[in-house]
């Protein structure tokens, strides 16, 4: 998942995202978004709890989400 965020909120949402349940590790980066996240589980439901979460933190200008599958 990659968020662009508020500017000055970076830090405040990673504290805030490591909390979720699902989330493997929380990252700043540079360019187009400001934190990549990996989500972690083991169903549908809690993969889409954890979106939910992290879109209801605030401070929030876009998210995109990628969902890889293992075969």
């Amino acid at each position: 998942m990659f968020l662009e965020c508020a500017v000055g909120s970076h830090d405040d949402l990673l504290q805030k995202i490591a909390k979720i349940a699902g989330v493997a590790y929380a990252y700043k980066v540079d360019k187009n978004y400001d934190i990549v996240i990996k989500i972690e589980s083991d169903s549908v439901e809690k993969f889409t709890l954890a979106i939910s979460q992290i879109r209801k933190l605030g401070n929030l200008l876009n998210t995109d989400t990628m969902i890889g599958f293992k075969s």
